[in-house]
């Protein structure tokens, strides 16, 4: 089996899903910048305490990567139910990066503090959120064609040996964001905090953790 070749195929044959994925962050992100100074005060309470702000303990890789993992073995399995959690989960999470660059960026200070807690992790996060929404919704696709081909009189075997590609790709595509989020919660817990206090004290800030 090439490897290379299989990746390739199923990010290929599953291009038109990942496009709805990226349409639906990109316009929930937009969503989360506008009505960012609206729902700040009902929302970031709930951020804080979520991300346990200013605690340096919260910084923790391992912590990060099990919540992470969780998170996208939760989007992969509920998303049997007509692949309504991967959708809700990119929509959520489209907003939530919205609204923290909408609440945080008020200068040339919180832009580049911004994107230093961000983009680092963020390019490998946000790919893994793709992957792993992908994945749910090629296996709800894959019980509901096994499904309808038992309905049509085959086999069991049958349905499965059909529709077998579908299974190989939420394999692969999950693999590959379980890999993505294992690295960006060793670059959030190790690489951005220390990038962090860099830039804003390079800006004349303060140490940030």
């Amino acid at each position: 089996m090439d490897i290379k070749n299989e990746i390739k195929e199923a990010f290929s044959e599953n291009r038109k899903i990942f496009a709805v994925l990226i349409i639906i962050f990109i316009i929930n992100f937009i969503l989360g910048i506008i009505f960012a100074d609206d729902i700040s005060s009902i929302l970031m309470p709930v951020l804080k305490e979520a991300m346990l702000e200013g605690n340096v303990t919260s910084i923790d890789a391992v912590n990060i990567m099990v919540h992470n993992e969780t998170s996208a073995l939760i989007t992969l399995f509920a998303s049997i139910f007509f692949a309504l959690y991967a959708f809700l989960a990119i929509s959520i999470n489209g907003f939530v990066i919205g609204f923290m660059a909408g609440h945080t960026i008020k200068s040339t200070y919180d832009l580049i503090m911004y994107m230093a807690l961000i983009v680092p992790h963020g390019i490998l996060e946000i790919p893994a959120f793709f992957c792993s929404c992908t994945s749910g919704i090629l296996l709800f696709l894959f019980i509901f064609r096994v499904l309808k081909d038992k309905i049509q009189k085959n086999t069991f075997s049958e349905a499965y040996t059909n529709n077998k590609k579908t299974l190989k790709h939420v394999v692969i595509l999950f693999t590959i964001a379980v890999v993505l989020f294992a690295v960006a919660a060793l670059i959030e817990g190790f690489i951005t905090p220390q990038l962090g206090n860099i830039v804003s004290q390079q800006m004349g800030g303060p140490a940030l953790f």
